[in-house]
């Protein structure tokens, strides 16, 4: 089932962008973003804001973009 695959897969990466997502398994965002709202409901993934910051440290306030991160069990 996709939604295993998924979950595999972000427990694997760690933090993964809607876009890798909808690429790694052949979905439009639109498809990916609902298969991870799965998760979210279940309490399992966050979404978190990135930073453009060229040090890759969190520390600017600028937002880059959002990835999705599993919650570890």
């Amino acid at each position: 089932m996709i939604l295993l695959e998924i979950k595999k897969y972000l427990q694997e990466q760690k933090q993964v962008s809607l876009q890798d997502i909808a690429a790694k398994f052949d979905l439009t965002e639109n498809a990916a973003k609902e298969m991870l709202a799965h998760w979210e409901r279940k309490g399992k993934l966050e979404q978190v804001e990135t930073s453009c910051c060229e040090k890759k440290c969190s520390c600017c306030s600028s937002p880059c973009g959002t990835v999705f991160q599993w919650k570890e069990d």
